[in-house]
């Protein structure tokens, strides 16, 4: 296993607060093991309960009687009424700003490129606002529910996704590519800025990706990087990211926003929540979804001169992506990667659910339960979220990056999928962190990025 380095911070799979800037030097001495055990009290605690009540408010307006409804709380206070009427204002300015921008970047003739970028500050400045608006809700954070549980049934999901079950190849399998629509776009800082939408493939919603490719050479590599749960990268203050620096070799990144997340949540619903509030269904209905656009934006980067193209994912990103890795190996070419990067993973799903520290802190097992789930119920559906025993990418084209002291997606089920793949020494790094600090530690941690655009050079 590659050694370990000092802990140091990436801003990429964990909540972002206000004013937390990871190139201080005063983040270098963080103590993980305290960092990690915050992050998911944080996140099961205050972030998602927060995150629910803001949801709820984005679905009701003004309305108190229908917010209460959707927050499944009966939420008083004398604040209430002005702080869901200063939630409904921020929601309506951030849809005007993308109006905007989107008419803009989406023009039939280029506009300047200095307009283009004052929309995108524009417009990045009302998402923050109005993201952070969920903080209002912090008079009521220990009433609100961390989820929205509607629970499908056993039957229920049977009905949507049995058909599936058996032939996982097919129910994953890209078919013809929808067309993908690149924005105009502008430089800056010698990294040129573009946006992607398309049709979902399986959701029918509108898919985006950023792009950011190099200025001043062809982009004859690309990574496609997928966030983690109730991630919106797009919707949060610009921050450091650790393969940008990588666009000064000539690679470009794409970060796609996940099915139910960023622009495209759903009504009454935070980012990613449905994933993990309709149980089953949700996730199935989540890996089906953003598998099949990761193949349309390999097809896309291949198509626009990329001829290596690398899948790299952190967390539910990162779960994403070893699917791909996995089950990709009867795709045509075109949709095929080469190299793939997986961050705080676990080849053991069924461990996620039932023992990682987030699910339990949210009462996953118990809504389960609840909704008539057992464990060997569950356990009929691995063929659909399990990687497999072999990638169809060479296993000296897999990175691993893993938190020995990870429990969110528990550390063993990244080894054993490690050693399951048979990925080379060099090729995996373990690092004495959690399932937060690991993520956060390759910012100023290059060695695997190094290593991943090593192997993409070939």
């Amino acid at each position: 296993m590659a050694g370990s380095t000092s802990p140091t911070l990436l801003i990429g799979d964990v909540p972002m607060i206000a004013g937390f800037d990871p190139r201080t030097a005063l983040t270098r001495w963080i103590p993980w093991p305290w960092l990690d055990a915050a992050g998911v009290a944080f996140v099961s605690g205050a972030y998602l309960p927060l995150s629910r009540g803001w949801a709820a408010a984005c679905a009701a307006g003004g309305d108190v009687e229908r917010f209460r409804r959707e927050a499944g709380a009966d939420l008083r206070g004398p604040t209430l009424p002005p702080t869901l009427a200063q939630t409904a204002s921020l929601a309506r300015r951030y849809r005007e700003a993308t109006g905007q921008w989107e008419s803009l970047f989406f023009a039939d003739q280029p506009p300047p490129e200095s307009r283009l970028a004052a929309a995108e500050r524009r417009r990045n400045r009302a998402a923050t606002r109005f993201m952070l608006s969920r903080t209002g809700f912090a008079l009521w954070v220990r009433q609100l529910p961390p989820v929205r549980w509607e629970i499908a049934t056993p039957g229920a999901v049977e009905a949507r996704h049995g058909g599936n079950r058996g032939d996982p190849a097919a129910a994953y399998a890209p078919s013809d590519p929808p067309a993908v629509r690149a924005s105009h776009s502008y430089a800056g800082r010698r990294q040129r800025r573009l946006w992607l939408r398309f049709p979902s493939p399986v959701l029918g919603d509108r898919a985006w990706a950023r792009v950011i490719e190099p200025v001043d050479r062809p982009a004859v590599m690309t990574i496609i990087h997928l966030h983690g749960i109730a991630m919106e990268p797009d919707l949060w203050p610009p921050a450091r990211n650790a393969f940008l620096s990588l666009v000064n070799h000539g690679v470009r990144v794409v970060r796609p926003e996940g099915p139910w997340h960023g622009r495209r949540m759903l009504k009454g619903w935070y980012g990613g929540e449905p994933v993990l509030g309709r149980g089953p269904d949700g996730l199935l209905t989540f890996l089906r979804a953003w598998v099949r656009e990761v193949a349309v934006l390999i097809a896309w980067a291949r198509a626009t001169g990329s001829e290596r193209v690398a899948v790299s994912g952190a967390s539910l990103g990162a779960l994403t992506a070893q699917l791909v890795a996995g089950i990709s190996a009867g795709w045509p070419p075109p949709f095929r990667p080469d190299a793939v990067m997986l961050v705080a993973t676990s080849g053991r799903p069924m461990e996620i659910v039932s023992d990682g520290s987030l699910a339990r802190g949210i009462g996953l097992p118990a809504a389960l339960a609840e909704a008539g789930w057992t464990t060997r119920q569950l356990s009929r559906w691995l063929a659909l979220v399990d990687p497999g025993p072999h990638p169809a990418v060479d296993p000296a084209r897999v990175i691993m990056v893993l938190g020995e002291a990870d429990d969110l997606t528990p550390f063993q089920g990244g080894l054993d999928l490690a050693e399951r793949w048979q990925l080379p020494a060099d090729n995996v790094f373990v690092r004495p962190q959690g399932h937060f600090s690991v993520s956060l530690s390759m910012l100023n941690d290059a060695a695997p990025t190094r290593r991943l655009l090593a192997v993409m050079q070939g």
